[in-house]
């Protein structure tokens, strides 16, 4: 039974040719094996910049591949067509290394992307290679004054403020999800 249940999952998943390469656009989250569209902010950190091989796609949901040589599992949680999980893998694997980019920010923006946290002051794009992209569910438009995260402290949301200059204003939260985030100088 194990055999014909391995035959028809390996069935399923689609080997790309060529594989989707570049490079993580921004720190990810890995939660329990799978970096996911969900993007749960705490715990451990797959950083930007990291080389990127995707070789396998499954159920237009799920790929599978390398980051920065480790196997890694990704699943995109909103998709509802192989359109729409291969829009988001291009947003997180890009074609050149973003830290070139963060190499020409402050020093005190670059040391809140490293930490994966948000300083008040940084831009859309800033806080993107922080803290990779909100959930489609919550934020529908990346223009949109706040983005809402999901954080491991109790399954609890944080808001990232902008104001109208396109710049983080602050946060909205309890305490404990707003300290996920927000980098203290």
């Amino acid at each position: 039974m194990a055999v014909v249940a391995g035959v028809f999952l390996s069935g399923c998943a689609i080997k790309l040719s060529p594989p989707i390469t570049g490079y993580t656009c921004c720190n990810l989250r890995p939660d329990y094996g799978w970096v996911s569209s969900t993007n749960m902010l705490g715990g451990a950190i797959v950083p930007a910049g990291e080389p990127v091989v995707i070789d396998t796609v499954k159920r237009d949901k799920y790929a599978y591949g390398t980051i920065g040589g480790d196997y890694v599992s990704l699943r995109d949680d909103t998709a509802r067509s192989k359109e729409d999980m291969q829009r988001w893998m291009r947003q997180i694997v890009i074609p050149t290394d973003p830290k070139q980019t963060l190499a020409s920010w402050s020093s005190d923006v670059q040391k809140a992307v490293y930490s994966a946290k948000v300083v008040v002051g940084m831009t859309r794009p800033q806080v993107l290679m922080s803290l990779s992209y909100p959930s489609r569910n919550d934020t529908k438009d990346l223009n949109a004054n706040t983005w809402r995260y999901w954080t491991t402290q109790e399954d609890e949301p944080v808001d990232i403020l902008f104001g109208a200059d396109g710049t983080v204003s602050g946060f909205s939260g309890k305490p404990s999800a707003v300290r996920t985030v927000e980098f203290k100088r």
